[in-house]
């Protein structure tokens, strides 16, 4: 078992095969790392509230995206799963899902995004996140991007279809293009 947890080192993330896709390598550094660190907090905020810890941690910045997605949240939501990595071990990938919830058309991956607006990147994305749901027995039916609004507003949802086709269509780009053995 080590074995295999170590080689698990070098599998690309899902992130990593879509970045050079992304357009996020033309923004500043500063910036960019700011964005993902402001990302990552309101993703930690999220989970306090799913969790029922509350929301600890929200400052000025962060506010709006929390109000935002306790508007979501408050519909009763129903999350089978929180935070959870999926591994392939066949195409050496990996990726975190948000959140896999239960609606009435099945399973559904959702995830969490601050960005200040849609990229095309996200439907290989979910659909990655999908795929690799699907290996690990979940029965994904629906993929939603939850687009959550800076000054607390309503977010908007981003509905893709499940194709795992789409993915690795990107993904055998990447590997000839992008991937150094």
């Amino acid at each position: 078992m080590p074995l295999v947890e170590k080689s698990r080192e070098n599998y690309l993330r899902v992130t990593n095969v879509l970045y050079p896709f992304s357009g996020l390598q033309n923004i500043d550094a500063d910036v960019l790392a700011h964005a993902a660190a402001r990302g990552t907090k309101v993703h930690k905020i999220c989970e306090g509230i799913v969790s029922g810890l509350g929301e600890l941690g929200v400052d000025d910045e962060t506010r709006g995206y929390v109000e935002s997605f306790k508007k979501w949240w408050d519909q009763g939501i129903d999350i089978i799963e929180m935070e959870r990595r999926f591994w392939d071990d066949e195409l050496c990938i990996t990726g975190q899902v948000d959140f896999i919830i239960r609606t009435t058309d099945g399973l559904a991956i959702v995830d969490i995004k601050t960005s200040s607006k849609p990229s095309k990147t996200w439907k290989a994305q979910g659909s990655a996140y999908a795929y690799l749901a699907k290996k690990s027995g979940f029965e994904i039916k629906k993929i939603y991007f939850l687009h959550l609004n800076k000054t607390g507003k309503e977010p908007k949802i981003y509905e893709y279809p499940v194709d795992d086709s789409f993915f690795f269509a990107v993904y055998v780009v990447y590997k000839h293009f992008f991937y150094k053995d």
